[in-house]
């Protein structure tokens, strides 16, 4: 962070169904240009490692396992960056299937975040392979070669310079109380959403309306990466959205259906942010009991 200003990139990559080593090669260059440009913090879409659109693929233990080692070659990639990625798979908790965010910086494993609520109507039904971390209890796991816990807990990440982040994934912001209400609350500036929504008619705007209004109810920064190109067309369509947002206020959107890999970035003024949270006595009232687990990012740029 430099003068209350974080650096933040939503990127869409390509990706192939069930080919996590391609998966991971498209996320690896999306995150080196993004170091390049001098970006902090990246989010990329739900389940990019794998490939949201499996289906009953993520039955199968084959995948898992690569998908695990997908992120030993991005920890191993990150060893000697800065910037903080933050990438979508499937983990395995106490039997379970999770569908979840990993943070990961400088070849650390910083947090596992499982997705709450599962959207399972209309053209969604992934309930068919995912639980829900709503009754998940803190649990530590040992992955991609390091323990970590993975809870239904609120978790608030702190880079060295301050900034305090929370991850939620795709349906999670569509629901009647956010995770991302509990984040901001507790203190997170700015939330990042991977992302799988797929495009109806009218759903774009409606998409843009939700996260203006939710980024300036929690007076945060709100960063949100969604599939594209490669996804599995079969029955739903994805336009691949890149959307940042601060305070209510449009700062970027990408390109939607674009055959190329997307990264867009934007400045959030952090310390804009602050001063308008001490102002609001009505967001001051609403922090009474907040509060999340923190975990301290490695960051030193």
């Amino acid at each position: 962070m430099k003068y209350g200003f974080v650096n933040v990139a939503a990127a869409v990559p390509t990706v192939k169904v069930a080919d996590v080593e391609y998966n991971v090669q498209q996320v690896e260059s999306l995150i080196a240009q993004a170091e390049d440009r001098g970006v902090e913090i990246i989010v990329f879409p739900e389940l990019c490692i794998t490939g949201y659109s499996c289906q009953d693929l993520f039955k199968e233990q084959l995948l898992l396992n690569h998908a695990e080692e997908g992120i030993v070659k991005l920890l191993d990639f990150t060893r000697k960056l800065d910037i903080i990625a933050i990438v979508g798979l499937p983990v395995v908790v106490n039997g379970l299937l999770y569908n979840c965010a990993a943070v990961i910086q400088s070849g650390t494993l910083l947090g596992i975040i499982p997705k709450v609520y599962l959207p399972n109507y209309g053209e969604f039904y992934e309930k068919r392979w995912f639980a829900s971390s709503q009754d998940l209890n803190p649990t530590e796991i040992y992955f991609a070669g390091s323990p970590v816990l993975v809870s239904a807990q609120p978790q608030v990440f702190v880079t060295r310079d301050g900034v305090k982040f929370g991850v939620e994934i795709c349906e999670d912001v569509w629901a009647p109380t956010p995770p991302s209400n509990n984040l901001a609350l507790a203190g997170a500036d700015i939330i990042f959403n991977l992302s799988a929504s797929d495009e109806l008619i009218g759903k774009h705007a409606y998409l843009k309306s939700l996260l203006a209004q939710q980024s300036a109810r929690m007076i945060s920064g709100y960063v949100y990466a969604s599939c594209g190109f490669g996804e599995s067309t079969q029955d739903v369509v994805y336009g691949g959205n890149a959307i940042i947002f601060e305070n209510g206020r449009l700062l970027e959107e990408g390109d939607r259906f674009s055959l190329q890999p997307q990264l867009k970035m934007a400045q959030i003024d952090i310390e804009a942010l602050h001063v308008e949270r001490r102002t609001n006595t009505t967001f001051i009232n609403a922090q009474r009991g907040a509060s999340a687990r923190i975990i301290s990012c490695k960051q030193t740029s």
